[in-house]
C-alpha cells in the first residue's frame, strides 16, 4: 500500500501539460467554462490554482469564487 498523499509538501507539477495550459489561461485572463460534478456551470477567468482549489473571477469588480478541483468535471476555454 502506498503512502498517503500529503498536501502540505506536494507541489503542482509544472511539467504536466494540464498545469501548463491552466497557467497560460491565467496569464492571458482567458474566460473559461467550468462544468461541475453536480451539473451546474460556472464561467469566468481563472485567477490562480493550487492543489485544492481554482479561484474563478466571474466579475472584475467581485472577489473570486473558490471551486474545489475535485468538483470540476469539465474545464474549457470559451475563446
Amino acid at each position: 500500500m502506498g503512502t498517503p498523499f500529503d498536501r502540505t509538501t506536494a507541489n503542482l507539477d509544472t511539467s504536466m501539460p494540464g498545469v501548463r495550459q491552466l497557467q497560460a489561461w491565467i496569464r492571458s485572463k482567458q474566460v473559461l467554462s467550468l462544468q461541475l460534478s453536480g451539473g451546474s456551470q460556472l464561467e469566468g477567468s481563472l485567477v490562480w490554482q493550487d492543489l485544492e482549489f481554482y479561484a474563478v473571477r466571474q466579475d472584475p469588480a467581485a472577489p473570486p469564487v473558490l471551486v474545489r478541483r475535485d468538483c470540476v468535471a469539465v474545464l474549457r476555454s470559451l475563446a
